[in-house]
């Protein structure tokens, strides 16, 4: 995939809620609902409705359209023209949505006319999504009448690889509403849901995301995501080499288990005709499904939700294969080899109530559980690095609790005691999560543990308020490993940092304080890191963490850029950053299989939020790096299950690997 698109059209940017103009529908008397006069003297088509684009030239307006319906969900169904009465038009839709704010009365197969008004609903808390064009209907015999039942359903057309090549985030809006089908998916985000901090458990969703079998897995790319542009030609003026990231919109969004389907009939005959309906229930089928997980002939229902095109499957007929993507764990580090780790633990909370913070105590049982995943995820893959920076744990008893499990996880597995210690040291994050460090004392002395920048204050830019920068303050890390072969100490500086989210980057109200402390916390971890340079410029450094950015900027900020001393120009970013580092850091992602350049997903796309950066010091003695496949591609229901390794966290920990040997000198024999 490129950067630059010639072909990618912009989005609309409308400001729509959810009000659904019922007073169009009704008047409403004492003796009852009595038609208005002046209520829908048309029947339109539904392309008609639909349109050309992602608006229709109907909004606000009052119709009346006929079809066959198609899927229930719990807000409504969908319509789509019969067959027979398909209009020629390749790009206006054939299928819409009817809102009726409550379960609908009609079954699947019903042949019905229904009156509304045309409205293009966007949520209020997803400013980037494209609206949907729907029929905003109250149910009443005079607005919806079933003509007949258990009629055929409209043919679904094929969805192929062929079929995006348009690569605009707009190029599905013409099968809106209809139904589709894909001979072949291919998973490329897992399943999620909600996860249950106190229980270490996770409340599947149903809800993953796919390509169409033959479309490369897709990745989060440089510059400012195309669905956040609201004027393409102000900004080539005021930032002209801005990058625009596409959005991906090869996506798609898949919600396994949003339809709602007759109890006492599920499946389609061998006619195409659907039974007579029974007692509204929501479907008992869903997936649960790993990236890389095949789908075959997957057919349902194409809505547009969560800021993508959503297929609602219907899950009678559709197969799976086998999961292709298995935890995968890291080569073991050979006898003149180390190894440094970044670790997400993700709300790492114990089963001890701590009065100093308002945190999710955890159930003993729960947390016994989630020790043993971390534990068998430190050995059997990650190879227990000799240090591991830890990221969102609670307080240094929790890692103390982690350490000896992991030691004694080792000795009654016969493998030999790492003897991992603990160090943390309590920041200013309101929920109490740190950053910390385990180190394999067997092999490393420690030489000095301190925390950078707990005091530093900013301003904030909305409230005027000096407030801490760093909630979780880096966490440094200075040690050293005999080289048995020199006979001398081996020493490097590790320091673990855990910056800001990107919760509220895009929030009007929220954003210019967001971004402001995310660019100012990047320019205090490079000048920390400078500083240390001047006074010692072979000093071998690793920088490591969850930094919430990525290897490139992301037209609003350049991060990383900033830290490694390669920030982007003034007229590449909103917000830019001096050039504060030299010589400047290496990002090791940047030197791995471009395909395995994520540690984290987010809508879809593989990313990558953890990374380790070298110093030059570091550079002559690197010879490895990767990520241990643990997390990010396995669907949340895995936390659920003690004896899977796999959900322990969201993020995939970032692994280097180190030799005592200069790697750029021939080895002497």
């Amino acid at each position: 995939m490129t950067i630059y698109r010639k072909n990618v059209s912009l989005m609309r940017m409308f400001t729509f809620g959810r009000m659904h103009i019922l007073t169009t529908l009704a008047v409403v008397f004492a003796a009852g609902v009595v038609s208005h006069p002046a209520f829908a003297q048309k029947e339109y088509a539904i392309a008609a409705v639909q349109g050309v684009g992602d608006r229709s030239p109907l909004v606000n307006e009052a119709v009346s359209v006929t079809g066959v319906v198609t899927a229930r969900i719990r807000t409504g169904f969908f319509l789509q023209t019969p067959d027979d009465r398909a209009d020629t038009d390749p790009a206006t839709s054939e299928g819409i949505f009817v809102f009726t704010k409550s379960e609908p009365s009609v079954a699947v197969g019903d042949l019905v006319t229904v009156t509304g008004s045309v409205e293009e609903y966007r949520p209020r808390n997803e400013p980037i999504s494209l609206p949907v064009t729907e029929i905003s209907h109250r149910i009443s015999e005079d607005t919806l009448k079933v003509i007949s039942k258990a009629n055929a359903l409209p043919k679904p057309f094929e969805l192929t690889p062929a079929g995006f090549k348009a690569n605009t985030i707009g190029q599905l809006e013409r099968f809106e509403g209809m139904r589709v089908h894909a001979a072949a998916l291919m998973v490329v985000a897992p399943t999620g849901g909600r996860v249950d901090i106190k229980n270490s458990s996770a409340d599947p969703d149903g809800v993953f995301f796919a390509v169409v079998k033959g479309l490369p897995r897709p990745f989060r790319e440089p510059g400012l995501d195309i669905r956040e542009i609201t004027d393409r030609e102000k900004l080539n003026k005021e930032l002209p080499r801005l990058q625009i990231f596409d959005g991906n919109p090869e996506l798609i969004r898949v919600d396994s288990d949003e339809q709602k389907s007759d109890a006492n009939l599920q499946s389609v005959s061998s006619e195409g005709k659907i039974g007579a309906g029974g007692t509204m229930s929501v479907s008992p089928l869903s997936l649960d499904v790993a990236a890389g997980t095949g789908l075959s002939d997957m057919t349902g229902v194409l809505h547009y939700a969560g800021g993508r095109y959503t297929l609602l499957p219907d899950l009678e007929k559709s197969r799976t294969t086998p999961d292709s993507i298995k935890p995968k764990a890291l080569p073991a580090p050979t006898d003149r080899q180390f190894s440094i780790a970044g670790m997400n633990l993700e709300n790492f909370f114990d089963d001890v109530d701590d009065p100093a913070i308002k945190e999710d105590v955890v159930t003993p049982t729960a947390f016994a559980h989630r020790l043993k995943k971390i534990s068998s995820a430190i050995r059997d893959y990650m190879r227990t690095p000799d240090v591991i920076g830890t990221i969102e744990v609670e307080n240094l008893a929790a890692l103390k609790k982690l350490a000896e499990r992991v030691n004694a996880d080792a000795v009654a597995s016969g493998e030999p005691n790492p003897k991992y210690e603990a160090f943390l040291v309590d920041g200013n994050d309101g929920r109490g999560i740190d950053n910390g460090f385990l180190v394999k004392t067997s092999r490393v002395k420690v030489i000095e543990v301190k925390q950078l920048g707990k005091d530093e204050k900013y301003k904030n830019p909305d409230t005027g308020d000096d407030n801490f920068l760093n909630d979780r303050p880096p966490l440094m890390l200075r040690a050293s490993i005999d080289d048995a072969k020199t006979g001398k100490p081996f020493e490097f500086t590790v320091i673990v940092n855990h910056l800001k989210s990107f919760l509220g980057y895009n929030d009007p109200k929220q954003m210019a304080n967001v971004r402001l402390k995310k660019r100012l916390q990047a320019e205090f971890l490079a000048k920390s890191i400078q500083e240390r340079q001047k006074q010692n410029p072979g000093e071998r450094i690793a920088v490591i963490g969850d930094f919430n950015a990525y290897q490139f900027n992301d037209g609003v900020l350049d991060v990383i850029g900033t830290i490694t001393g390669k920030t982007a120009g003034k007229d590449e970013v909103f917000n830019p950053s001096d050039d504060l580092v030299d010589p400047n850091l290496t990002d090791l992602v940047d030197v791995i299989n471009e395909k395995e350049r994520y540690s984290y997903s987010f809508d879809g796309s593989g990313q990558v939020l953890d990374h380790i950066l070298i110093s030059d010091g570091f550079k002559n003695h690197v010879n490895g790096f990767g990520y241990a496949r643990v997390n990010a591609d396995f669907p949340e229901a895995f936390r659920n299950d003690q004896y899977r390794v796999e959900r322990f966290s969201d993020h995939d920990p970032a692994i280097a690997f180190f030799t005592f040997d200069d790697v750029t000198k021939p080895t002497q024999k």
